[in-house]
């Protein structure tokens, strides 16, 4: 097992390879602005994908009593845009919702709704190389945002099979 670097002395694609791993935590869930629709256990696996120049984030939530699941697919372009791919039984139901960001931050923004008038912005937050947060912004037509959703993880295993 080789060390990994701190995400903030990490290239950005480098970051990929840090999220390969089990993480284990707590998903929130937000309907109206600063009003908790639920929060529950949450797991998430990273595996590389065509040799780590892609991870597959697979996760498990509760929405209430209601198991639901997601899958991530996150990579990075040679310019250093990230691209995402997800899908996730509760938000996107049989949609996929296609992503990008900038060479600024670690996260992506996508179009849902009438139109594509909405909005769904995605960050990923590494504090340590075992501590990541995943936080999601609804993104109202006329540019509002409120938190959606947040999943909070702490590294169990750092690679997977």
């Amino acid at each position: 097992m080789t060390d990994r670097k701190p995400p903030s002395a990490a290239p950005t694609r480098d970051l990929l390879g840090l999220l390969v791993g089990e993480w284990a935590g707590t998903y929130r869930l937000w309907l109206e602005p600063h009003v908790l629709r639920t929060e529950s256990p949450s797991v998430c696996v990273g595996r590389p994908v065509l040799i780590e120049r892609f991870v597959s984030l697979d996760y498990s939530w509760s929405d209430i009593d209601t198991p639901q699941l997601g899958n991530m697919l996150l990579g990075c372009t040679d310019e250093g845009v990230w691209e995402m791919a997800w899908v996730d039984s509760w938000h996107t139901g049989m949609s996929m919702m296609f992503c990008t960001g900038n060479k600024a931050a670690f996260e992506v923004a996508g179009k849902y709704g009438p139109e594509d008038s909405w909005s769904w912005r995605t960050r990923f937050d590494l504090s340590s190389p075992d501590d990541l947060t995943i936080t999601a912004w609804n993104i109202t037509p006329s540019g509002d945002e409120a938190k959606a959703t947040e999943a909070t993880y702490r590294r169990s295993i750092r690679s997977v099979t």
